[in-house]
C-alpha cells in the first residue's frame, strides 16, 4: 500500500528523538509551572507544523476542585532542594539540581536556613504499627513505603519533619528490583489535597545505595542528622491540556483522536516524553503527507492531545460532554520509545476493557504484526525481526481509561512498552530511548489514524472480517483453555480421594467456562458491530449479521466440546456430576440487585476513601494484596452497569474478562458504592 510507504519514508525516529530530549529539560509535574513551560513548548512547536487551532485548555488546579470524582492537584513550583547528612560526618546526599526527582514533588519549602534534625527508621511506614514505640515528632523518617502514605503517617499524625524515602515505585521480582538499579532515584509525590496543604512539608526520594547508607550508620547505633533545604512553594495554580486538530474534510465532526501524557519529572525520557514527542512527530507527518499532495486532507477531523496523565483527561471530558458522540476511535500513545534490550521492554497492546468492544483491538494489533515485514528483513528461515509485542486485556492506569469508561465509551486502545526497568525513576533517561522504537510505533500509530480517518464501507467490511475471525479464534483459545482447567482439576492433589467435592469443583470449573464463552460471544458480536461506527449501508449490515451468526454458531460447538469433556472425564473417573450448583447467599443476593451509577467518569479511588473513613478502606489495601486484579475488576464491575443487567450478570462479565471473582467481594464493593452514594439499586 502506497499509505504504508509514504508514512514509512516521511516519519523520522531521529526527529521524534528531537522533540522527546526538548520536552525532558522540563520538570512536568502536573499543575506545576514548569509543566505550564511543557505545555507551551508543545503548543508552540504545533503552530510552527502548522496546526493553526493548537491552544493550551486550562483547568482549576487548586487541591479542591472536582472533575467528576476526581480531585484537582494543587499547584506547584520547585527552585532548589540540597539534602545532607550532618552527623556522624558532613557529606552531601542529593541536590534537585542534579537529580530532580530526588525531592518529593508538592514539597514545600524550609527555612532559608535550612532544617536539621535526626532520622528515624520506620521500616515501611505506612501503617500505625510501624512507629510503635518510636518517637518521630521534629525528626526525619525513613521509609520503604509509597511517599504519599508515609507523609501522612509520619508528617501529618505524628509531626515528624520530613520523609525518606529510597524504594522504587514499583517492584516486580526476577525483572525489576531495587538491586538491579541501586543508584537510582523513584518519582515519588506527596500529592495533598487543600485541607492537607497546612500539615505538607517536604521530603526527599534517594537511591537504595545512599538508603543502606543510612541504614547502615543507624544500625551501629551511631545518631544519624540530616540537614536540609528546599526552596518550593504550593499554590492554586492550573492543569494545562495542550490540544489541536487536523479538520476533517467531509466529516469534520466526527474525531480520531490520538492522545499523550505529557506530566512527569525532568529527565523522565519514556514516560512520557516519548509519546509525547513521538506525538508531535505523527502531526508533523500528517502535514507534510497533505501539504505535499501525497495524501488528501484526511475526510475525519484528527484531534491530538497533551495531557496530565489522567487528572487532565478527566479535566477535559467533564468540560466537554457535548463532544463524547464526535469520539470514533482513539490510541493512547504511554512509554512507546523503549530500547527493548536496555528496558527489558515488550510493546504491548492494552485492548479496550470488554465492557466497551471494538474492532479497533485487531486492527492496530493487526498493524503492529505488519510492522515487522515493513522494518525487518526477511530470511530463508522468516522474519529476522527481534522487536517484542504483545496483546494484553484492558489493564487501564492511563489516558485510554478515561475515554473507555462507560459514560464516555469512546474506544481507545493503549501501546505501553512493559515492563520497564528504568520505569518511574531518575535512570529513565534519553539513552533509553530508541529512535527504532519511535518510529516504528509512529507508523504503526499513523497508519491507524489516516486509514480511520478516511475510512468507508469497504474498509469497514473489512475490519469487520478481520475482527469476527478473531473472535472466532478466541473462542477456540478459550475452549482449550477449559479443556486443560478441566484435566488438571481432576487431578488437583487436594481434591484427591473425595469424589464428591471433586465432581462439584468440575461442575463449577464448566459453569465458569461456558459462561466465559457466551460473554466472548456477547463480546466479539458486539465488536464487530461496531465498525459500523466508521460507515452504514445495507450490504454492510447484512453481512455483519452473517458474521455474527457464525460466531454465534461456533460458541454452540465449544459450549457442546466443553460439556463433552466434563462427560468424559466424569465417566472415565466414576463421578456423579451434580445437576445443580448451590449458590452462595451473596450470589442470591447480587441476583436481586440491579446497580444504577450515580456518577460519570472513571472513579477516583480517593472519593471512595474519603467517603468510607480510612479504616474501613484498608480493606480495599488487603484485597488487591491477595487478588491484584481487583482493582481493575473494580472498574469494570461499574462499567458494565446499564440499569439492565443485575449485578450477578455483572460480576459473571467481569470474570470472564479477568478470572474467577469472589461474590462477597463484589458485593462488598457495590454495597460500598451504595454507602458513598455514588450508586443506588433498583
Amino acid at each position: 500500500m502506497s499509505l504504508y510507504r509514504f508514512v514509512r519514508d516521511e516519519l523520522s525516529g531521529v526527529v521524534a528523538k528531537g522533540f522527546v530530549e526538548q520536552i525532558c529539560r522540563f520538570h512536568r509535574i502536573q499543575g506545576s509551572t514548569m509543566f505550564h513551560e511543557a505545555a507551551e513548548y508543545v503548543r508552540n512547536e504545533l503552530l510552527k507544523i502548522g496546526l493553526k487551532d493548537a491552544l493550551i485548555e486550562q483547568f482549576t488546579a487548586d487541591g479542591k476542585t472536582q472533575y467528576w470524582t476526581h480531585t484537582s492537584p494543587v499547584g506547584w513550583t520547585a527552585k532548589s532542594a540540597e539534602l545532607y547528612l550532618a552527623e556522624p560526618e558532613e557529606r552531601l546526599i542529593a541536590r534537585y539540581e542534579d537529580v530532580p526527582t530526588c525531592l518529593h514533588t508538592y514539597s514545600k519549602a524550609t527555612p532559608p536556613e535550612g532544617v536539621t534534625a535526626e532520622l528515624v527508621d520506620v521500616g515501611k511506614g505506612t501503617k500505625p504499627k510501624d512507629y510503635e514505640g518510636k518517637d518521630v515528632k521534629d525528626k526525619f523518617v525513613l521509609a520503604t513505603g509509597r511517599a504519599h502514605q508515609v507523609h501522612e503517617e509520619a508528617v501529618w499524625k505524628r509531626g515528624a519533619l520530613a520523609v525518606i524515602t529510597d524504594t522504587l515505585t514499583y517492584e516486580m521480582p526476577g525483572v525489576r528490583e531495587s538491586l538491579d538499579i541501586p543508584d537510582a532515584h523513584a518519582y515519588q509525590g506527596i500529592w495533598p489535597k487543600a485541607e492537607e496543604i497546612d500539615k505538607v512539608t517536604f521530603g526527599f526520594s534517594l537511591s537504595k545505595r545512599q538508603g543502606n547508607m543510612l541504614r547502615a550508620l543507624l544500625a551501629k547505633g551511631k545518631t544519624v542528622k540530616l540537614k536540609a533545604k528546599v526552596d518550593a512553594q504550593l499554590f492554586s495554580g492550573y492543569s494545562d491540556v495542550v490540544t489541536a486538530t487536523i479538520p476533517g474534510k467531509s466529516k469534520p465532526d466526527e474525531e480520531i483522536f490520538l492522545i499523550a501524557h505529557l506530566c512527569h519529572p525532568k529527565q523522565s525520557a519514556n514516560d512520557n516524553a516519548s509519546g509525547s514527542g513521538l506525538l508531535i512527530e505523527i502531526a508533523r507527518t500528517i502535514m507534510a503527507l497533505v501539504n505535499s499532495g501525497k495524501i488528501p486532507q484526511p475526510d475525519r477531523t484528527i484531534r491530538f492531545f497533551w495531557v496530565p496523565e489522567t487528572l487532565g483527561t478527566v479535566a477535559y471530558l467533564s468540560k466537554h460532554e457535548n463532544t463524547f458522540n464526535r469520539f470514533i476511535a482513539g490510541i493512547n500513545l504511554d512509554m512507546v520509545g523503549q530500547n527493548q534490550e536496555l528496558c527489558k521492554s515488550t510493546l504491548n497492546l492494552d485492548r479496550t476493557p470488554d465492557s466497551c468492544p471494538s474492532y479497533l483491538n485487531d486492527y492496530v494489533y493487526s498493524l503492529i504484526e505488519q510492522s515487522t515485514k515493513e522494518f525487518d528483513s526477511p530470511t530463508a528461515f522468516g522474519s529476522s525481526s527481534t522487536f517484542r509485542y504483545a496483546a494484553t486485556a484492558f489493564s487501564g492506569g492511563s489516558d485510554h481509561a478515561e475515554f473507555t469508561e462507560a459514560t464516555v465509551h469512546a474506544p481507545c486502545v493503549m501501546l505501553l512498552q512493559w515492563p520497564d526497568l528504568y520505569y518511574h525513576t531518575s535512570m529513565d533517561t534519553t539513552d533509553k530511548v530508541s529512535e527504532d522504537s519511535l518510529k516504528r510505533v509512529g507508523w504503526i500509530t499513523t497508519v491507524a489514524v489516516l486509514t480511520l480517518a478516511n475510512a468507508t464501507a469497504e474498509t469497514a467490511y473489512r475490519l469487520a472480517q478481520l475482527t469476527a475471525s478473531k473472535g472466532i479464534a478466541r473462542l477456540e483459545d478459550a475452549t482449550t483453555e477449559a479443556t486443560e482447567t478441566l484435566f488438571k482439576k481432576k487431578e488437583d492433589p487436594k481434591l484427591k480421594g473425595k469424589p464428591e467435592e471433586l465432581a462439584k469443583e468440575l461442575a463449577k470449573t464448566a459453569a465458569y467456562y461456558k459462561n466465559k464463552i457466551e460473554h466472548i460471544v456477547w463480546r466479539e458480536q458486539e465488536a464487530t458491530k461496531s465498525t459500523q461506527k466508521l460507515a452504514q449501508n445495507p450490504e454492510l449490515a447484512t453481512f455483519i449479521d452473517t458474521l455474527c451468526m457464525d460466531i454465534a454458531n461456533q460458541a454452540k460447538q465449544k459450549l457442546m466440546q466443553i460439556e463433552a469433556t466434563l462427560n468424559f472425564i466424569a465417566k472415565n473417573s466414576a463421578l456423579t456430576i451434580p445437576a445443580a450448583i448451590e449458590e452462595t447467599e451473596q450470589e442470591k443476593e447480587l441476583k436481586k440487585l440491579v446497580p444504577k451509577r450515580l456518577f460519570k467518569g472513571a472513579l477516583s479511588f480517593d472519593i471512595l476513601k474519603k467517603a468510607l473513613g480510612e479504616k474501613e478502606y484498608e480493606w480495599y489495601e488487603e484485597v488487591w494484596e491477595k487478588d491484584p486484579q481487583f482493582a481493575k475488576k473494580m472498574g469494570e464491575l461499574i462499567n458494565f452497569i446499564d440499569e439492565k443487567r443485575n449485578a450477578h450478570q455483572i460480576l459473571t462479565a467481569v470474570s470472564a474478562e479477568y478470572n474467577e471473582t469472589s461474590p462477597e467481594l463484589a458485593l462488598k464493593f457495590l454495597r460500598d458504592l451504595e454507602k458513598a452514594k455514588l450508586l443506588t439499586f433498583e
